[in-house]
């Protein structure tokens, strides 16, 4: 398949992960063949044309054996409120994958993952390609509390997970970023690889910059159309130039851009 496509998917199962978190398992045997991780896909959650757009989620999980595809997603609003309605047999229609994922082909072999909250659901996919390809993974999980922690057995199934809650009802109490600068004093990585908030992001960006240790940020924009026509998910490149997130993105090389907010 060229580009994305437009898919209509069974629901496998739709799971309660505690507080606003589900994951949700649909039937997607192209999708799951095609998408790479990092990419992501435009989901209709509403009946007809209510609400018009579609919500963006990241590919969290995909099994290529048996055609499944999971997102990872927190209930924000009328349209992710229907979609964790959805039930075993049910119907998702989707478009995808879009945007352009993590560089799995970049050399290195020692890598840490660093998502705080629900940004964590890009970097399950990324883990499990990551450990195909022989890398050792070390993973960063970060929350406000214990709630916010999502799917660490999961995780752990591909290196060793630390956890930081603001506070401290699961890991050590603090931030990720506290938690990821006593990592880089302690050991050295091929690369790091990220997805949360901006204030995150930034972090990162900047410990990358700092440590000369190449950074992948996947950032979360607002998105209205998914592929680049509508120019509402723009960011600022290091060049003064504007890049389209959906487009060019969701996955930029940490010097690539210039993060606000």
């Amino acid at each position: 398949m060229n580009g994305p496509g437009e898919f209509i998917c069974r629901v496998s199962r739709q799971v309660s992960l505690g507080t606003n978190y589900y994951l949700i398992e649909l039937e997607a045997p192209v999708l799951a063949q095609t998408v790479s991780p990092g990419q992501f896909a435009m989901l209709c959650c509403g009946e007809g044309f209510d609400p018009f757009l579609r919500r963006p989620l990241s590919i969290h999980q995909v099994n290529k054996h048996l055609g499944l595809v999971s997102f990872l997603y927190k209930v924000r609003g009328k349209g992710m409120s229907w979609l964790s309605r959805r039930q075993s047999g049910d119907q998702v229609s989707l478009l995808g994958p879009l945007g352009r994922g993590f560089n799995c082909s970049k050399p290195g072999s020692k890598g840490l993952l660093v998502g705080a909250g629900v940004g964590v659901a890009p970097l399950l996919f990324l883990a499990s390609e990551l450990v195909d390809r022989g890398w050792e993974l070390f993973i960063l999980m970060g929350g406000r509390s214990e709630s916010g922690i999502l799917r660490p057995d999961t995780f752990m199934e591909y290196g060793e997970v630390k956890i930081a809650t603001e506070d401290g009802t699961s890991g050590i109490q603090g931030s990720i970023l506290e938690l990821l600068a006593d990592e880089l004093e302690k050991s050295s990585f091929d690369r790091l690889f990220s997805c949360g908030p901006v204030a995150v992001l930034k972090g990162v960006q900047g410990m990358s910059k700092e440590k000369g240790i190449p950074a992948e940020l996947s950032l979360d924009e607002w998105m209205a159309c998914g592929v680049g026509a509508c120019m509402g998910c723009v960011c600022q490149s290091a060049d003064g130039s504007y890049l389209r997130v959906c487009r060019e993105g969701p996955v930029f090389e940490a010097g690539e851009v210039v993060l606000s907010g």
